[in-house]
C-alpha cells in the first residue's frame, strides 16, 4: 500500500467495524506502512497520566498501564504537541499528539524499523484523522470514554461533561481557545461555552451557587439559555435578561448563577461583555497581566439582573483574555491560605513566559491548584484563555 493511501484506508475501515476497536483499525492502517508497533494513548480527565487503549489489536497485547505526562516521551509530545522520535533496538519509536484543532485527546505511540520527512508527515496527519475518529465513536461506544477515567464520576460531573461543556480548545486563523475545569470527576456548577459564527465569537463564563446536582440543574438551564439567545443573534443585554429570566421562572430566586457574558468581532478586536457578579477577568499583553477587565456587575442570573454597563475595548493582536472562576483563586490550603489572585497571576506569567501553549499552561495551573490544597479541591474550578491572532 502507498503510504499516501493509509489515511484513507482508516477512515474507510473505521466507517465499516464496530467504534470499540478503533485502535484495531489504526493498527491495520499502520501495517500497510510498514508500522510494527502501536499503542493509541487517552489522557486523563486531569491530565496527568496518558492511558492506553486496548481494544482488541495483538499490537496493543502488551501496551503499559498508563504513563505520565510529566516525564516520558509520549507526554513530551502531549505537552509540545510535536512529533518527537528516538531510535530503539527494532528501529524507530515516534510520539504523535493526538489533537483536534487545538483539544488535546492523547497520543500514538508507533515503531518502524526506518523514518524520512515523508513518513514523519504522514504520523502528523494520522494523529490528526485519529482525534476526528475518537469524536466519532465516542457517539457510539463508551470504550474509550472509560480509559480516560481514573475513578468514578459523580453524576453531577457525569453530566457536566457529556452534556454541557464545549471542547476545552479550539483554534481558526484568528483565534484560539482553551479551557479546564476541576475537580475532573467531582464537577457541578460551573461551565463554560463558545461558538463561532462568521466573524463574531459568542462566549460564556458561569458559577452555578452550591454543589451537586441542584447546581448542574441551574447551570445547565443557564447555558441552554445562552445557547437559545446566541442562536438568535440576540444582543449580550437582551442574553442576560433572558438566562436571567429562565431561572427566575424555575427556581424563584432560590438558585443563582454567577458568569461573564462576551462578544469578540474577530475581524476587528472589537470585545464587549458583561459581568454577573462574577471574577474580572486578566488582560495579558506580550508575558504580562497588564489589566483587569473591570465592567460594573449587576447581580447574578437568577436574582433579577439590572445591567447598568456593557464593558467594550479593542484587543491588539496576540491579546489574551484569562477567565477564571472563584474556585481557582479561593481554592485552600490545608492550612487555610487561599491560592489567591497574586499566586495566579504570577504563576500566569511565569509559563507565559516559559512559552507553554495556553492548554499546557492551564494543565499546569490545574496542578498547581491541586498541590495547594493537598486534596481534591473544595469547590469547581474554571479556567479559560481566549487570544486573538489576526493575520496569524
Amino acid at each position: 500500500m502507498e503510504r499516501a493511501e493509509v489515511v484513507s484506508d482508516l477512515l474507510r475501515r473505521s466507517s465499516l467495524t464496530p467504534p470499540d476497536l478503533l485502535a484495531a483499525d489504526i493498527a491495520a492502517a499502520l501495517q500497510g506502512f510498514g508500522g510494527h508497533h502501536l499503542v493509541l494513548y487517552v489522557v486523563d480527565y486531569e491530565q496527568e497520566t496518558l492511558q492506553p487503549v486496548s481494544l482488541g489489536s495483538d499490537l496493543l497485547a502488551e501496551a503499559p498501564k498508563g504513563v505520565r505526562v510529566e516525564s516520558t516521551m509520549a507526554g513530551r509530545a502531549f505537552q509540545t504537541q510535536e512529533v518527537l522520535t528516538a531510535p530503539v533496538d527494532d528501529g524507530w519509536r515516534v510520539w504523535v499528539p493526538v489533537r483536534e484543532r487545538a483539544e488535546r485527546l492523547g497520543v500514538l505511540e508507533l515503531g518502524f524499523s526506518s523514518i524520512d520527512d515523508e513518513l514523519l508527515t504522514l504520523t502528523a496527519d494520522l494523529g490528526l484523522l485519529v482525534a476526528h475518529l475518537i469524536h466519532s465513536a465516542g457517539r457510539y461506544t463508551d470504550a474509550i470514554e472509560l480509559r480516560r477515567r481514573l475513578r468514578p464520576m459523580n453524576l453531577a460531573a457525569e453530566m457536566q461533561w457529556d452534556m454541557l461543556l464545549p471542547p476545552l480548545g479550539f483554534t481558526s486563523p484568528e483565534l484560539s481557545i482553551a479551557g479546564l475545569l476541576e475537580p475532573a470527576y467531582l464537577v457541578a456548577g460551573d461551565a463554560f461555552d463558545f461558538s463561532l459564527n462568521g466573524d463574531i465569537l459568542d462566549f460564556a463564563i458561569l458559577d452555578a451557587m452550591g454543589h451537586g446536582v441542584n447546581s448542574t440543574l441551574a447551570s445547565t438551564l443557564a447555558l441552554g439559555a445562552f445557547r437559545f439567545a446566541r442562536r438568535r443573534h440576540l444582543d449580550l443585554t437582551v442574553m442576560a435578561e433572558l438566562i436571567d429570566d429562565a431561572l427566575v421562572e424555575r427556581f424563584a430566586n432560590d438558585e443563582f448563577v454567577t458568569g461573564q457574558l462576551a462578544q469578540l468581532d474577530v475581524a476587528t478586536g472589537h470585545f464587549r461583555w458583561v459581568n454577573a457578579g462574577h471574577p474580572l477577568p486578566f488582560l495579558i499583553r506580550g508575558h504580562q497581566i497588564v489589566a483587569e477587565m473591570a465592567c460594573d456587575p449587576c447581580l447574578p442570573f437568577g436574582l433579577g439582573i439590572d445591567i447598568t454597563e456593557v464593558g467594550e475595548c479593542h484587543l491588539q493582536p496576540g491579546d489574551q483574555l484569562l477567565f477564571y472562576s472563584d474556585g481557582v483563586t479561593e481554592a485552600h490550603a490545608r492550612g487555610g491560605a487561599q491560592f489567591g489572585v497574586d499566586n495566579l497571576r504570577n504563576a500566569v506569567e511565569q509559563y507565559i513566559g516559559a512559552g507553554l501553549l495556553a492548554p499546557e499552561l492551564l494543565r499546569r495551573l490545574a496542578r498547581d491548584l491541586r498541590s495547594h490544597r493537598g486534596s481534591e479541591l473544595a469547590d469547581d474550578a474554571t479556567l479559560v484563555f481566549l487570544q486573538w491572532l489576526p493575520g496569524r
